[in-house]
């Protein structure tokens, strides 16, 4: 096995993450106070402040690597490093956009999630760099945990999505 996302560099990219919600934690903490993000963005709903996603995120963040690192670095994966890093780039520059969207209010949003879903019948948006590259790419804006919950969601739909899509296809297939 060439352990191509072996432990030290799962270790160097959560140590990465790490610091940098930190620095953003401590960032906030001295500029104003950490804020707190609220379901739905609703303040009457339950708030969850930052520095619990500075707790879960780094564990989050190893787990999704070694989940990669399992599919990987197994003898018969078709995969490679750069084609996971090109998912992850993807996935966080969505994520990315959508924040910059909410935070200028811009209503595109539902779109760009209705073509995410549509993609889903085609690629299995559900694995773990997509999810990480959503959490990272949108933490920034909504906080740590919202993300984590939301896109956790969101990739058990992906899934479902997939699998009906490849059923659908495999059945067209067998029907020629």
């Amino acid at each position: 096995m060439s352990h191509k996302l072996g432990q030290n560099r799962r270790l160097l990219i959560t140590t990465i993450v790490t610091l940098l919600i930190w620095g953003h934690i401590a960032w906030d903490y001295f500029h104003g106070g950490i804020p707190t993000h609220y379901l739905f963005h609703d303040a009457n709903m339950p708030g969850i402040p930052n520095w619990l996603g500075g707790i879960v995120l780094p564990f989050f963040t190893y787990f999704l690597l070694y989940r990669m690192h399992k599919r990987i670095d197994s003898p018969n994966s078709k995969e490679n490093v750069q084609q996971v890093v090109l998912s992850f780039l993807a996935s966080a520059l969505i994520a990315i956009s959508i924040s910059i969207c909410f935070m200028n209010e811009i209503d595109v949003i539902d779109y760009i999630m209705v073509a995410l879903f549509i993609l889903a019948f085609f690629k299995p948006l559900y694995k773990a760099e997509y999810l990480l590259g959503w959490v990272l790419g949108s933490s920034f804006t909504f906080g740590a945990i919202i993300p984590i919950g939301f896109g956790s969601l969101i990739c058990l739909l992906f899934f479902l999505f997939y699998k009906v899509g490849s059923g659908l296809g495999s059945l067209l297939k067998a029907k020629n």
